[in-house]
């Protein structure tokens, strides 16, 4: 067996590079699912209102992404997912909280260096409207205001 010339280790090494920088590449974009080192999230918005009167209306968005106009109904979930980004700035989405007179404007549903150490467990956030106000958890039933 004889040695790899000059060119083919040009080759292997132009290879590996491909290989091993794909991954960072396609995880500063949300919109590409690739998840090789597990970081991708999912943010759900929950209405835990008591009555459908009134709907629980949403507006998410990132420096990126416009999620649009939500109309949530008792148990209704909208949720998003993405990866964190590798190249800054870090990731974050907010979302305007309406419903009725009670107006929340750009509540910070994901944000890396916040709320990352809460959701990194299960790679989950919860956010549920209810009568008594906004509550947070990271497995969907130990919700803290």
């Amino acid at each position: 067996m004889s040695s790899p010339t000059g060119r083919e280790l040009t080759i292997y090494l132009y290879l590996f590079s491909i290989i091993a920088v794909f991954p960072f590449l396609t995880s500063a974009s949300s919109s590409l699912k690739f998840d090789l080192f597990g970081n991708m999230y999912r943010v759900h918005v929950i209405n835990g209102f008591s009555s459908n009167d009134l709907p629980f209306l949403l507006h998410c968005w990132s420096s990126n992404d416009d999620l649009g106009h939500h109309s949530l109904y008792i148990g209704g979930d909208f949720n998003f997912h993405f990866g964190l980004r590798i190249i800054p700035p870090s990731t974050r989405f907010w979302c305007d909280m309406n419903r009725g007179p009670k107006y929340i404007p750009q509540v910070s549903v994901f944000e890396e260096d916040e709320v990352l150490h809460l959701c990194s467990h299960t790679q989950q956030c919860y956010w549920r409207g209810q009568d008594n106000g906004l509550y947070f958890c990271n497995d969907n039933s130990s919700y803290f205001k």
